[in-house]
């Protein structure tokens, strides 16, 4: 059976006469503690109202965002889990009920049927919060008494957050309008140089213009016109930091015919105007990639939001809002706006994605990673925050280093050769004269492999190539005096190891011969960076004076 909706408030009485409900239980979820079940069809209707914090959840599919002043309904049938490992501060109410719809009725008897529907579902923006927050907590408060009448109270609480939840019916927020809308966002994202309004959008989407952007402010924390103003006004940021153009063609690239209104638009949003924007220090920085945390940290900046997954602890824990690859855009969209930057650095692999996701927040800057090698990136990065005296100081004391390094290794490597080698699912990769070779190749000046040269000279030094595939047969064609084994895990090391010491070639490899294998760890050299590079020069002299690291063979 199913319940059509319901607008007015004929409509409301009408049904809560033909309808009985029983709440099963009610809970108060601090995901500090609680860890959410296995994702399975509910056997309840559950509505969720959530009074903390923020979160993820998986319904039908759909990844939805948790947020404060927010309910969700879910009906029995559907399937919802919400991932608590990266939201400590989430905070819920969680009511599980029934609902029994009138399916008979005569002057002696009255028969019901359990209802699976209900005129609104899943995500609901809550106005009257304060109200709808008294409802839920006498609620809580009362559902274990067994007291008869207390019984009856609650059912009547009951009644009345569903009659909000109904009131508040044209904040619902379907599947499909989340689709719809989201196809709104990226037009534009694409067109936001073009005359853009705000019923072309709401066609878009297939709704009613006010309703439109009553669900745009809902989702993105802005209307939609500040959020167009914020892609447009961004990209000319990313056009004033990054390019010698003048102010005139700046505006008519970001959609203003007149340089002057541009001008005009830029100092309200900004405080100034564009041609004194360009002489500002801009240290309230965010980086969504670990490597330009690190090179931001080596030029005496911390950013106030940034990636840390595999950064050392001594960087790490002074971001104020860490931003992990486990969580979402929605999530790092959410951290973004409370810290306000001013730029957002990233590799050109989620350049796309950021601008789809947090153009409107700040000027994407895009760092050329792969066509540009470290010292080149660090010589950017603090043009663009104004700290190249810090960067001249970093390669002055870097190359002081090497030179240190090479000194101590000397008469132990000499010119010897060495192989850089990992483990993947899909075989092995070899490593040339960036990330991980970067130290034994340039810093240290050891020899790569013949055929790995080879492949090296087709780039300018350190930029280009990062590794090249090899199976584990093809490992004979990289002869060298040191061979270096890199894996993620122990497990991915010993499937590796196997397949190596499966073929004649692992055998006849001169390395393998003189007990020159060694063992490194994945993390420690992943990062190509200044400060990680610093780090990775102190592990390869202790590794090759015979001080240190884990040798196979």
């Amino acid at each position: 059976m199913s319940m059509g909706l319901h607008n007015t408030e004929t409509d409301i009485e009408i049904l809560f006469q033909q309808t009985l409900l029983e709440v099963s239980t009610i809970e108060y979820l601090d995901y500090g503690t609680y860890r959410s079940e296995e994702s399975s069809e509910l056997d309840h209707h559950v509505l969720l109202f959530i009074v903390g914090g923020s979160g993820e959840m998986l319904l039908n599919g759909q990844m939805l965002q948790l947020s404060r002043k927010h309910a969700f309904l879910l009906l029995s049938g559907m399937k919802a889990v919400i991932n608590s490992m990266h939201q400590p501060n989430l905070k819920l109410y969680r009511v599980s009920f029934e609902l029994y719809r009138q399916s008979e009725s005569t002057d002696s008897y009255r028969g019901y049927e359990k209802e699976r529907s209900f005129p609104v579902q899943g995500q609901i923006a809550i106005h009257q919060y304060g109200l709808f927050s008294r409802l839920i907590k006498l609620l809580y408060d009362n559902h274990h008494s067994l007291d008869v009448a207390m019984k009856l109270q609650q059912s009547i609480y009951m009644y009345a957050i569903l009659r909000m939840l109904l009131k508040e019916a044209q904040s619902v927020i379907t599947i499909d309008t989340w689709n719809a809308f989201d196809q709104s966002v990226r037009y534009m994202q694409d067109a936001y140089h073009t005359d853009i309004t705000l019923d072309k959008l709401a066609d878009l989407a297939g709704l009613n213009p006010s309703y439109y952007s009553t669900l745009f402010k809902q989702k993105m924390d802005k209307s939609p016109i500040e959020y167009l103003t914020g892609l447009r006004m961004n990209r000319a940021k990313e056009l004033l930091l990054l390019s010698q153009d003048k102010i005139r063609n700046v505006a008519r690239e970001v959609g203003y015919k007149d340089e002057f209104y541009f001008s005009r638009r830029f100092k309200a949003q900004y405080g100034v105007a564009p041609s004194v924007y360009l002489k500002h220090h801009h240290r309230n920085v965010a980086s969504l990639s670990y490597a330009c945390t690190d090179h931001l940290y080596t030029l005496g900046i911390v950013p106030y939001a940034a990636r840390i997954d595999k950064g050392p602890t001594s960087i790490t824990d002074r971001v104020s809002e860490p931003l992990e690859s486990s969580q979402s855009w929605d999530i790092w969209r959410q951290k973004l706006i409370r810290v306000k930057p001013d730029m957002i650095m990233c590799k050109e692999n989620i350049s796309l994605q950021a601008r789809n996701n947090i153009g409107d927040i700040a000027p994407i800057i895009v760092i050329p990673w792969m066509q540009k090698d470290i010292f080149y990136h660090i010589q950017e990065i603090a043009q663009l925050v104004d700290k190249e005296q810090a960067a001249k100081e970093w390669r002055e004391r870097h190359e002081q280093r090497v030179e240190l390094a090479r000194k101590k290794i000397g008469s132990a490597t000499g010119s010897k050769s060495v192989v850089i080698c990992t483990f993947t699912a899909n075989g092995l990769r070899i490593y040339g004269a960036r990330n991980m070779g970067h130290v034994f190749y340039r810093s240290l000046q050891m020899r790569p492999p013949e055929k790995l040269q080879r492949q090296i000279d087709k780039y300018d030094i350190g930029t280009g190539l990062v590794w090249v595939a090899a199976s584990a047969e093809e490992i004979g064609d990289y002869e060298a005096d040191y061979l270096l084994l890199i894996a993620k895990s122990e497990q991915e090391a010993r499937a590796g190891m196997k397949q190596l010491q499966a073929t004649e070639a692992w055998l006849r490899h001169p390395a393998v011969k003189s007990g020159r294998v060694f063992f490194m760890s994945f993390n420690q050299w992943l990062i190509y960076a200044p400060d990680s590079i610093d780090r990775q020069l102190e592990e390869a002299v202790t590794l090759l004076a015979g001080s240190g690291g884990r040798q196979l063979i």
